[in-house]
């Protein structure tokens, strides 16, 4: 699999982000082995915490919420999904599937950093390849955070009656549109999208590791993924992690926002058929974007750390 991997000048001047890198090789499916990058700060005996981006963020969007973890004494871990962030990006739109996603976040969450006894934090994309990964390893986890995100699914016994998904046209709209745009400058997507002014060292920090187009296919191919249709296998598949999840009876906390406009309501596809929802009415915050954790970063930091006191108690 050919991959293009960023440059370390790229991160020199990433702003209030001064995490050391840390690496994990995964293998990409065909043969050969792809890099992971993943951020580790905190002491190392301290509680894990896992945090999964979605797109087209990277692991720069915790770097608010990092320093708070590693200050409470918990070892906060970030990782870069495969095409994002410090991580490899393979070159191929095909070379992208969210199956391959699972796998590699298996890999390397589960096998290569070895995480266990983990309190887990998932974003946007995140949410769907982080509980398709924690499906398959709930004795690995104690714990999940979703924000803005769902587990979008459909029982593969049941007819499909209409092929088009509830809003499909705006998204489909957005995915001709990224197909056309192959230099598409996701970071003004993103500052656009907050409700806060973004520093304009913030933008150009989400794109660092970007240094041209041909960098971006795996954020592209994110966008071509996203199920307009019922026929999207994706579906069933994570009707197949859900039907596992029903099994998952520790603490599940939704940490939304309420100006969310990508996955307002996304707490629905698992609450209350995952268990450990239950106990967990869905936290609201006000103020924040789809992007949460920039616009009200110290509201989401106050309930993360709220949220895992009280399972201390």
């Amino acid at each position: 699999m050919e991959f293009k991997r960023t440059s370390d000048s790229c991160f020199g001047n990433l702003a209030d982000c001064p995490f050391a890198p840390n690496y994990v090789e995964v293998d990409d499916q065909e043969g050969g082995k792809l890099r992971m990058h993943y951020v580790d700060e905190g002491p190392k005996d301290g509680q894990l915490v896992v945090m999964i981006h979605g797109n087209p963020t990277w692991s720069y969007m915790w770097r608010k919420l990092i320093p708070v973890l590693a200050g409470k004494g918990y070892r906060a871990i970030a990782i870069d999904l495969i095409g994002s962030g410090r991580s490899d990006k393979p070159t191929k739109m095909t070379d992208y599937t969210i199956g391959r996603h699972e796998a590699w976040v298996k890999q390397a969450v589960f096998e290569e950093i070895g995480v266990k006894d983990a309190h887990f934090i998932l974003h946007d994309w995140g949410g769907n390849i982080g509980l398709r990964a924690i499906a398959d390893n709930q004795d690995k986890v104690s714990s999940i955070i979703m924000s803005n995100t769902g587990l979008a699914n459909r029982d593969p016994n049941k007819l499909i009656k209409k092929m088009s998904r509830k809003g499909a046209g705006l998204m489909r709209a957005f995915q001709l549109w990224i197909r056309v745009n192959k230099g598409w400058k996701f970071w003004k997507t993103i500052s656009k999208i907050t409700l806060s002014e973004m520093p304009q060292a913030d933008i150009d920090s989400y794109a660092a590791p970007y240094p041209d187009k041909s960098y971006l296919t795996g954020l592209r191919k994110f966008t071509q993924m996203l199920p307009t249709r019922n026929d999207n296998p994706i579906l069933t598949e994570n009707w197949q992690a859900l039907q596992k999840l029903k099994d998952f009876e520790k603490p599940f906390l939704n940490l939304f926002s309420d100006k969310d406009q990508i996955a307002p309501r996304g707490y629905k596809s698992v609450r209350p058929a995952i268990p450990g929802t239950r106990d967990y009415d869905p936290i609201i915050l006000k103020g924040g974007s789809h992007f949460l954790l920039e616009d009200i970063p110290e509201d989401y930091a106050r309930e993360v750390i709220k949220f895992y006191e009280s399972l201390k108690a």
